[in-house]
C-alpha cells in the first residue's frame, strides 16, 4: 500500500466510523427513507469538474432561484451560506426562504426581524428548541445579515408530528409550493433558499418547483449542495482536496468542499451527544455530568495523527477534561502555584484547549473538530518531546508558545485539512480597522512585530531585535495563536506537497520547548517553514 492509498484508507475508516456511530444514535431508516437517500447520492455519481467562485457567481446572476443545502449540524455549512449571501450585488433585490422556520410562524419572524419582539422573545414563541433544535448561534448571523440589509425572511418549513419518509415528500411539495408563490409574487427577486441537502436533489423540491412554474423554470433553479463524499474522495485519489473547494456538477448544479467527511459527520455526533446530555441533565437531577466523555474523540485523533507520522504513541495515558468536570479543577489547584492558576485560569477563560504535562491533563474547550485535534496533536507532541511543564512565563516563554501553537495547529490540518488561519494580510487588515484603544491591538502589532523578527533573524541579522513590548502579559499568548496558526499552515502545506520530509517534522517534535537552548533550534525550524510556499495571501480569499 503507497503513501496516498494509506493516507485514504485512514480517512475513509474515519469518516465510515463517525457516519456509522451517528446512525446508530438515530436509528435505522426505514426502506422508503432509503430509497429517498438514493435519489439523493444519485446526483454525485455524474462526471464533474473543479471550478472558481466567478463561475458560480456568474451562474447566479442568471438565476431567479438559488436553493444552498444546509447540513444543520455543521456551522461551517451555515457560514458558507452567508458568504454566498454576501457575494449577492447590492443592487439585486433577494428574499430568503428558510428550512428552519415554518411557514405558520411568519408573523413572529416579521416581528422580530422589525425589533418589535427580543431573540428570548422569539426563539421561545416559534420553540426553536423543540421544533428545529440545531444551535440558533449557527443561523443567527444569517437573520443577523438580513436584518441589515432590509431582506425579507420567509418560512418555507411546516412541521409534522412524524418525520418519516411521507411527510419527507410533504414537506418537499409544500417548500416547492411556498417558493413558487415568492417568485409569483416577486418575479424581479432572487429567491435564495436554504434547505437541506437531501432534499435539493432534483427529483425533491427542485422537481415539485418545476411542477408549478413549468418545464422552462428549470433552468433559472441554481443549487449548491455541501460537502458530497462521495466527490470528496475522488478529489482525495486525484490529490485535488486541499485545492479544490467548488466544484461544477453541472450548468445550475454546484457542489461546495468546506470540510472532510469526518469533520461533517464528527460535528453531528458531537451535537448528538451533546443534546442527549442536556436532555437527561433537564430531567433528572442525578445525572452524572462526566457521562459525555471526550477522552474517546481525541483519542482517536491522536491514534490518526501518531499513525502519519509513523510514531507510536500510546493513549492509555490520555485523559481528557472539559469544564463540566470538577475533578480537573482539583488536580489543578492541587498542582500548581498561584502565579500558574492564573494563566491557567486565563486560557480556560479564553477558551482555550491545552494540555497540562505536569499532571497529564488534556482540557477540551469546545467540542469541536477542530479544538479536539489540535488538543489531540499537543499530546502527541507532548509524548514525542517529553515536555515537563506548561508554558506560562512571557515574554520568556513566547518562542516555545508559538511553536506549541504552530504544531498544534499543523496536528489538526492533518484531520481537518480544510481549516485555514490568518495571514499576514489578514493581520494588517484586523488592524486597520481597531481604534487605538482595542485590547486586541497589542497582540496584533506584537504579532507583526515578531514575523519582521524573525525574517530579520533568518536572513543573517542576528543583532535585530524585537520591536514590540506588550503591557499585558496575556498578549503573548494571543499573538502565539495567531503566528503558530501561520507556522502551521505553512508547514503542513509542505508536507503534503512533499516538499519537507515526515523525518524532518519528526525531529521538529523532538525538540523540547523546556530546554534552554530552544530559541535557537526555534530559528532553525522557522528558517525552514519559511522557505515553504504561502498557501494563500488571506483566508478571506476562499469560499
Amino acid at each position: 500500500m503507497n503513501d496516498l492509498q494509506k493516507w485514504i484508507r485512514i480517512r475513509k475508516d474515519l469518516y465510515l466510523q463517525m457516519e456509522r456511530q451517528v446512525r446508530r444514535r438515530l436509528g435505522e431508516d426505514t426502506p422508503e427513507l432509503m430509497r429517498y437517500h438514493k435519489v439523493y447520492d444519485k446526483e454525485f455519481s455524474k462526471k464533474w469538474t473543479a471550478s472558481t467562485k466567478e463561475a458560480l457567481w456568474e451562474q447566479m446572476e442568471k438565476s431567479q432561484v438559488v436553493m444552498v443545502g444546509d447540513f444543520h449540524a455543521l456551522h461551517q455549512s451555515q457560514k458558507a451560506q452567508l458568504r454566498i449571501l454576501r457575494h449577492i450585488p447590492k443592487e439585486r433585490k433577494v428574499i430568503l426562504a428558510v428550512e428552519f422556520f415554518e411557514a405558520a410562524d411568519q408573523e413572529k419572524i416579521n416581528k422580530y426581524l422589525s425589533g418589535k419582539i427580543s431573540e428570548k422573545e422569539f426563539l421561545k414563541a416559534i420553540q426553536w428548541h423543540n421544533k428545529w433544535g440545531f444551535p440558533w448561534e449557527h443561523y443567527r448571523p444569517l437573520l443577523r445579515w438580513a436584518q441589515k440589509h432590509k431582506i425579507s425572511v420567509c418560512g418555507i418549513n411546516k412541521g409534522y408530528k412524524k418525520r418519516n419518509a411521507t411527510t419527507l415528500r410533504s414537506r418537499d411539495i409544500f417548500a416547492a409550493q411556498r417558493i413558487a408563490g415568492l417568485v409569483n409574487d416577486n418575479p424581479d427577486h432572487l429567491i435564495f433558499v436554504i434547505y437541506g441537502d437531501l432534499h435539493l436533489a432534483q427529483a425533491h423540491i427542485p422537481q415539485e418547483i418545476v411542477n408549478i412554474l413549468g418545464p422552462s423554470f428549470a433552468k433559472k433553479i441554481l443549487r449548491v449542495f455541501q460537502n458530497s463524499e462521495r466527490i470528496y474522495f475522488q478529489l482525495l485519489a486525484r490529490e485535488l482536496e486541499a485545492s479544490t473547494d467548488l466544484v461544477r456538477i453541472s450548468q445550475n448544479v454546484f457542489c461546495l468542499m468546506s470540510v472532510p467527511p469526518w469533520v461533517k459527520w464528527q460535528n453531528y455526533l458531537l451535537y448528538l451527544e451533546q443534546a442527549y446530555d442536556l436532555e437527561l441533565d433537564e430531567e433528572d437531577d442525578d445525572f452524572d455530568e462526566q457521562s459525555l466523555d471526550y477522552t474517546d474523540h481525541v483519542g482517536r485523533y491522536v491514534k490518526i495523527i501518531s499513525e502519519e507520522l509513523g510514531v507510536p504513541v500510546t493513549v492509555a495515558d490520555l485523559s481528557v477534561y472539559t469544564a463540566r468536570d470538577a475533578s480537573f479543577w482539583t488536580q489543578v489547584r492541587d498542582h500548581y502555584d498561584a502565579k500558574k492558576l492564573r494563566w491557567i485560569e486565563s486560557m480556560i477563560a479564553d477558551g482555550m484547549s491545552f494540555y497540562l504535562p505536569e499532571i497529564g491533563a488534556a482540557y477540551l474547550a469546545r467540542g469541536t473538530v477542530n479544538h479536539a485535534a489540535a488538543l489531540a496533536m499537543r499530546y502527541v507532541h507532548a509524548r514525542i518531546s517529553d515536555s515537563k511543564r506548561v508554558l506560562s512565563e512571557m515574554p520568556a516563554d513566547f518562542l516555545g508558545q508559538i511553536w506549541l501553537e504552530g504544531i498544534a495547529y499543523f496536528g489538526s490540518k492533518i484531520i481537518n485539512h480544510k481549516r485555514k488561519t490568518d495571514t499576514v494580510a489578514d493581520i494588517k487588515a484586523s488592524l486597520s480597522s481597531r481604534g487605538p484603544s482595542d485590547l486586541g491591538k497589542e497582540a496584533l502589532q506584537l504579532a507583526l512585530a515578531q514575523k519582521m523578527h524573525e525574517l530579520m533573524v533568518i536572513t543573517g541579522v542576528s543583532t535585530h531585535r524585537l520591536q514590540a513590548r506588550p503591557r499585558k502579559k496575556w498578549s503573548y499568548m494571543v499573538s502565539a495563536v495567531l503566528l503558530g496558526g501561520m507556522l502551521g499552515e505553512r508547514l503542513y502545506g509542505g508536507y503534503r506537497k512533499k516538499m519537507i520530509a515526515p523525518a524532518t517534522i519528526l525531529s521538529f517534535l523532538k525538540k523540547s520547548v523546556d530546554a534552554e537552548s530552544f530559541s535557537v533550534a526555534y530559528y532553525d525550524i522557522v528558517e525552514v517553514i519559511e522557505s515553504l510556499p504561502t498557501p494563500f495571501h488571506s483566508k478571506r480569499e476562499k469560499l
